[in-house]
């Protein structure tokens, strides 16, 4: 069902660029300069040298760069899991742009007044940390920050309410002064108050109140997105502001061609939210690294597309950013540190990382045995996994999934997550739609760095001394 359907809405989405054609690579440039499609991108940066966004390596030089409200940044100031939007062009067939603008924005600051079980507590606001949150002390991480310092931190609003960090910063000073971005509703002018939630569908709100002598900006309405600051840590609930500051939460206008990355807060595969940005999908949205039954509260995606003129994405993409899938045996678990391996390479869990038993059943490090299961994560910077989902299956097949680091046509092999993917002339090749494809067409089609590809084997056999003999590969999409 799975191969009939994707080719299906694959020959929809051809005909559709063939109709309205595909400008991702010929529009002129847009606020960047140069070739390509005038886009804004707001992403996680993932990668320095200019920066990584999205998959896309935009060039900075030229770009006024924005960080907290301060202009004129330096590009060494753009650290790794810093969430930025980029306005510029790109070009999607080489995977690089030009920013004309970047700002970054943190999403919530104050002093840590507890920690513990993956959560940091800034300020009673409660931050999820996961393997892929940055740190300045990349080793020491959560341990590098103490109760009682100041920090500052990217990342995504979840539907709780929460914020799961893509990057933890130390700031210095003692003050008990605090910070916190999200969306107004209820406004009352009349009594200087509002409702805060930092999406718009959050579970949970703050009961904002202005303090002596401040005011509400005449701009600020139901549905805009501000800046909160207070002198102390909220209580109960409540928070009272010294000031409030608007922000251009707007990721452009109707038409224009926008990326969102963030975590799903609300929905369903037709319609969803991430960022605060209403998604719409229909049956010619290219979904990659996973299918739309997969589209959770909770879930990190990338959506690309279009604003209509309501503001919501029509998008022509949506991409599962836990584009890294294991399947295979466990060995060397070790409950205490949260780990296993498949295929050698080390997973690591934590308290984001979902649990599915067989048949319903429950699972976990202490009941997993040797599997075989199927993973789901990200790939960290150390080269472990860090695991979104741990399922228990009864397929005995082995599957590589990840991003092809290198690729070597001749040979026939795959560099992919470190490990070798050799392939045969019985290896089976299919495109992003799950069509058949050649050997020259399938290596041609794979972009170093960016290309993410299925590897599947027949069983244990398969893998042997890092090198997993393919008997089909599969490009599932791009980075």
């Amino acid at each position: 069902m799975k191969r009939a359907t994707r080719t299906i809405l694959a020959a929809v989405t051809s005909i559709a660029l063939a109709a309205c054609g595909d400008t991702s690579s010929t529009a002129p440039g847009g606020g960047g300069g140069g070739g390509g499609a005038a886009v804004t991108s707001k992403g996680v940066v993932s990668a320095l040298g200019s920066v990584t966004v999205n998959g896309i390596r935009f060039d900075t030089s030229a770009a006024e760069i924005r960080i907290d409200d301060s202009p004129g940044r330096p590009e060494s100031e753009l650290k790794l899991g810093m969430v930025v939007k980029v306005k510029g062009s790109k070009d999607d067939a080489t995977g690089t742009g030009r920013a004309a603008e970047v700002e970054a924005h943190h999403a919530v600051r104050g002093k840590v007044d507890d920690k513990g079980g993956g959560i940091l507590r800034v300020g009673g606001h409660e931050v999820e940390i996961e393997h892929a949150t940055e740190f300045e002390d990349r080793v020491g991480r959560l341990d590098s920050v103490a109760v009682g310092e100041r920090v500052r931190v990217h990342g995504h609003p979840t539907a709780t309410g929460r914020f799961r960090a893509t990057r933890v910063e130390r700031e210095s000073g003692t003050s008990e002064d605090f910070q916190v971005k999200g969306f107004v509703s209820d406004l009352d002018r009349t009594a200087l108050a509002f409702t805060l939630k930092v999406s718009p569908d959050a579970a949970s709100s703050y009961a904002v109140a202005m303090a002596p002598g401040a005011a509400i900006p005449a701009a600020v309405a139901n549905g805009s997105y501000v800046e909160v600051h207070a002198a102390a840590p909220p209580a109960g609930g409540a928070l009272t502001a010294i000031a409030v500051h608007l922000e251009d939460a707007k990721l452009g206008d109707a038409q224009s061609e926008v990326e969102v990355e963030g975590l799903v807060t609300s929905g369903n595969s037709t319609q969803f939210a991430v960022e605060g940005q209403s998604v719409v999908t229909s049956g010619s949205t290219r979904w990659e690294n996973g299918v739309p039954a997969d589209l959770l509260p909770g879930v990190k995606v990338e959506a690309e597309g279009r604003l209509d003129a309501g503001n919501a994405l029509q998008a022509t993409k949506v991409s599962f950013r836990a584009n890294v899938r294991l399947q295979g045996p466990v060995s060397n678990v070790d409950p205490a540190a949260g780990t296993f391996r498949v295929h050698g390479l080390i997973v690591r869990t934590d308290a984001w990382t979902e649990w599915k038993g067989s048949g319903g059943g429950s699972l976990d490090l202490s009941t997993i045995g040797a599997g075989p299961v199927e993973v789901r994560g990200t790939a960290a910077s150390d080269g472990s996994i860090a695991a979104t989902r741990v399922e228990a299956t009864n397929d005995d097949r082995l599957i590589l999934q990840g991003q092809v680091a290198a690729k070597n046509a001749s040979a026939g092999t795959l560099s992919i997550l470190g490990l070798t993917v050799q392939a045969s002339a019985q290896t089976e090749y299919r495109d992003a739609s799950d069509a058949a494809m050649t050997s020259a067409a399938f290596f041609a089609a794979v972009s170093e760095g960016r290309t993410v590809v299925k590897a599947r084997g027949r069983d244990a056999s398969a893998l042997s001394g890092g090198t997993l003999a393919a008997e089909e590969l599969e490009i599932e999409g791009s980075r």
